[in-house]
């Protein structure tokens, strides 16, 4: 069990972590970088999904961003669509949806659902990284909500006030709506709150899509073409400063990974 850099877990995974972090917190990337002994261009590539992280650094983002480990981890677990079934490997969402539960949904889920009911595993998933995330940001509100359709193209109104869409834009709009898929997001309300009527509203937001996680295949490495430490250097003096940092992240990260035992 390990996360891989750049893929649709990672991505989530990091984008979660810099809401912890920025929400939590509140420390710089560069704070979070001198607790767990890395550079912030390192916090800014996993944040990013980049670069992952490891099981066994963790406790070691856990201890920097003041959270629990067990949480954090169970987060990671379920970024990946894993999802722990007591003391058993956890095993994959969509192979064992009754291991997300079976509790009632909120409404409007329930509506989606309705229309896509292959879609329950993946929303029961958000549900659950939605629980994990309410002990890891105690003082936000968190919910998970349908995406909602968003067209391309809006029609205009004529003089008349009939809507007025060309025939080759409504067959676009169709296929648009066809091709849509009303996955869950994760939304994190913070900030001060107004009471209006009986629903209380929070002045910020920020929404994560969650994407269908797929089980990762195996990764085929292929030996590519070596270069002496002459040609090494070289190639490392035509590099611009970022491009040089983003290397030594990438070679940090190879280092990191050769040192760290399977799972």
């Amino acid at each position: 069990m390990d996360m891989r850099r750049g893929t649709p877990s990672a991505k989530l995974f990091g984008h979660l972590l810099s809401l912890v972090r920025s929400l939590g917190t509140r420390g710089s990337m560069r704070q979070v970088g001198e607790s767990i002994g890395a550079p912030a261009a390192t916090v800014s590539q996993v944040e990013k999904g980049q670069r992952a992280l490891k099981a066994p650094k963790i406790a070691l983002w856990a201890a920097a961003l003041e959270v629990s480990e067990a949480d954090l981890h169970e987060l990671w677990v379920l970024c990946q669509g894993l999802v722990p079934v007591g003391r058993d490997q956890p095993v994959f969402y969509s192979d064992r949806p009754d291991a997300l539960g079976s509790d009632l949904l909120d409404a409007d889920i329930i509506e989606t659902l309705q229309d896509r009911p292959d879609l329950e595993a993946i929303y029961r998933l958000a549900v659950r990284i939605t629980a994990v995330l309410r002990r890891l940001l105690p003082d936000a509100s968190i919910r998970v909500e349908p995406d909602e359709f968003d067209p391309s193209y809006t029609p205009h109104m004529d003089e008349a006030g009939a809507w007025v869409i060309s025939p080759d834009a409504q067959m676009k709009l169709e296929a648009d709506f066809a091709a849509f898929v009303p996955l869950p997001g994760i939304w994190i309300y913070w900030g001060d709150t107004q009471a209006r009527g009986r629903k209380l509203e929070f002045d910020s937001r920020e929404g994560v899509r969650m994407p269908l996680l797929q089980i990762p295949t195996p990764i085929v490495r292929r030996r590519g073409k070596s270069v002496n430490t002459v040609e090494l250097e070289d190639l490392i003096r035509e590099l611009s400063g970022p491009e040089r940092e983003r290397v030594r992240g990438y070679v940090e990260a190879i280092v990191e990974q050769r040192a760290t035992p399977d799972d």
